[in-house]
């Protein structure tokens, strides 16, 4: 089961290879977060702390287990979706700490997911919102359909995105990465990341849902795969999504994103 948990934001579903929403019976956690600098500067690394307490206790929480090979994954992206980042979080277990250098690249809005299990307990889902920042003023320029579903990510990599003629809300949908080279020749050298094939995460355009899904196949540390890799997933509502795919190439990771219109 995992957990919904609200701290200052609303709190979205998290998915893992079989969708499913999962609504709290009480929330065991409460999360604190904050910045160092306080206010953020645009293009200038900002300390990032995150502490978990039990609800009913206050007491830090200084063990958990791991999720997919980390013990926190942190997802942080811009209010137009134009940016996106995961990382991992040190944890201090002494303090009961996590900590993370991040340099935000412009001014505006950002949300940011944090995901952890406490050792024993539920999967848990926090999100905190960033407003305000030092640096010049930053104009979004918001999602709009996806006409392009094949793109050059980056000197040494294309990934062409494979999606049903029409996506529709609450159904289960098949979606396909496929990994190319630079001369469109198929790679079948991927290895696990962080212990799956592929990690995508999906977001609307209005920040609300977020979905965190992997491939249908399970993976062992010896595994060589692509250049298809496909997961399953069901888009709560209809409208725009942004979905990131990231995979392993030759010990870098490739991310690709795609805009999808769901109905």
């Amino acid at each position: 089961m995992i957990t919904q948990l609200e701290t200052n934001s609303n709190v979205q579903p998290i998915h893992h290879h079989t969708p499913s929403r999962h609504e709290p019976n009480q929330i065991p956690y409460t999360a604190s977060h904050n910045y160092e600098p306080v206010i953020p500067k645009a293009g200038q690394p900002t300390l990032i702390t995150i502490q978990i307490n039990k609800n009913q206790t206050e007491k830090r929480i200084k063990k958990f287990d791991l999720v997919h090979e980390k013990l926190m994954h942190v997802i942080i992206v811009s209010e137009d979706l134009s940016y996106f980042s995961h990382i991992h979080p040190i944890f201090d277990d002494n303090e009961g700490k996590f900590t993370v250098f991040h340099q935000f690249p412009a001014t505006g809005k950002y949300k940011i997911w944090v995901d952890f299990k406490p050792k024993n307990g539920n999967q848990t889902l926090v999100t905190f919102k960033l407003d305000n920042m030092i640096g010049n003023a930053y104009k979004p320029t918001y999602i709009t359909k996806g006409r392009q579903f094949i793109k050059q990510v980056d000197k040494d990599h294309k990934v062409k995105l494979i999606i049903p003629k029409e996506i529709k809300s609450n159904k289960v949908i098949n979606i396909e990465f496929v990994i190319l080279d630079q001369n469109s020749k198929p790679i079948t050298n991927l290895t696990p990341l962080m212990g799956a094939g592929d990690h995508s995460v999906i977001i609307n355009s209005n920040l609300k849902e977020f979905l965190h899904v992997h491939p249908n196949e399970e993976v062992s540390s010896s595994w060589k795969g692509g250049p298809a890799i496909t997961f399953s997933t069901v888009f709560p509502y209809p409208g725009l999504y942004k979905v990131w795919g990231q995979f392993q190439h030759q010990n870098e990771v490739v991310t690709a994103d795609f805009v999808l219109e769901v109905t």
